[in-house]
């Protein structure tokens, strides 16, 4: 059931909506809300605005059924001059055509992947017409649903918890309204590697950055940035630093972009880099994907860096060594030495390969 309701602040709800999907059934139904459903959505709409994981998109029209029917809302809602009850029955209208496309895509998505043993997630639909001072948004959040005990009578039900919120598929819509013309020009998705029917299907968008664009811009900005700022004061832990940010990104894997850093630098041992120095790093670091324009969440594209991952280091006149990957332990298969009597300064290189073992004997 669709309400309208308006809020203290500078926040307004303009109308809430949420639909149970259920493929199986054949159905959508829509959900009386109870009163503190406020603060549920409340609590979902910051919990998304603080997600770092986000996508930026962008629709791939202004027509497509969703943006359609989203502009056709903020039409009836702030510029239609109707009365209140009219208005809520075409909202309802449109706020019921999106569930019912989420509903034939799922249903279509789960037709295609029944026979690999899979099942697209049940769960229900939350949207939410929001104005926040002079901005315009639009809510969708697929809510997972899951099995459960009440407490009160110990029966056994479905329904969603509200703590998982890092789980579900949701989007904001950022709606302009400029005299009487509404358009929508990006959105900020949220989406698991197993929903991207969620982005691409259903709500019909484009990614404004590729995973490849993405691979190529964050290692490029990584790389730049440790060239300038630990080269030169500290080059032992540059060579570390680098040659770990390529082990971690030379993988396929969905990068948590935030979560990489955590984990190559909290911990780590520097051999000249101050502390001051370290966490300014890792402050600068993470500043990157909004400087240099990149997703905080991808999937990691390893041939987009191939060729930028190559080391050449001139070590004498005619010999040179050149690391072409990801090394394990650099620093124990590659180290320098000074010879304590001479001064005499070496590389020594650990050696899998008896051929050039014997040769250099």
């Amino acid at each position: 059931m669709i309400e309208y309701f308006e809020e203290d602040g500078h926040m307004d709800y303009l109308f809430k909506s949420v639909h149970k999907i259920d493929y199986d059934d054949e159905s959508f139904v829509e959900v009386e809300m109870q009163p503190n459903f406020d603060n549920f959505v409340t609590e979902l709409l910051t919990n998304i605005n603080e997600n770092v994981v986000n996508r930026a998109y962008e629709p791939s029209s202004q027509s497509t059924q969703v943006v359609t029917d989203i502009r056709n809302i903020f039409s009836f809602i702030e510029i239609e001059d109707i009365e209140p009850e009219e208005m809520m029955d075409r909202v309802k209208e449109y706020a019921d055509d999106i569930a019912q496309r989420l509903f034939d895509k799922e249903k279509l998505k789960q037709e295609q992947i029944y026979r690999m043993g899979k099942n697209v997630k049940k769960g229900s639909l939350i949207q939410a017409a929001i104005k926040n001072e002079d901005n315009y948004e639009y809510l969708l959040a697929k809510v997972e649903h899951s099995a459960f005990v009440d407490d009160s009578d110990f029966s056994f039900k479905s329904g969603f918890s509200s703590e998982q919120k890092k789980i579900w598929k949701t989007c904001i819509f950022n709606c302009r309204i400029e005299d009487e013309d509404i358009s929508i020009d990006e959105a900020k998705v949220y989406v698991s590697n197993s929903g991207k029917y969620w982005a691409d299907d259903f709500l019909e968008l484009k990614e404004l950055s590729t995973d490849a664009q993405n691979t190529k811009r964050a290692f490029s900005a990584i790389a730049s940035l440790l060239s300038r700022k630990v080269k030169k004061s500290a080059p032992g832990d540059y060579t570390v630093i680098r040659n770990t940010f390529v082990g971690y990104m030379k993988r396929e894997q969905q990068l948590d972009y935030n979560e990489m850093i955590s984990t190559i630098l909290d911990d780590y041992q520097a051999d000249s880099l101050s502390q001051d120095s370290l966490d300014e790093l890792k402050n600068k670091l993470m500043e990157l994907p909004d400087k240099r324009k990149f997703d905080r969440s991808f999937t990691v594209v390893p041939k987009e860096i191939r060729a930028k991952v190559r080391q050449l280091y001139k070590v004498n006149d005619g010999i040179e060594i050149k690391v072409n990957d990801f090394v394990q332990d650099i620093k124990h298969k590659i180290s320098a030495e000074e010879d304590v009597v001479t001064g005499t300064k070496y590389i020594r290189i650990m050696t899998n390969n008896e051929d050039v073992y014997q040769q250099f004997r």
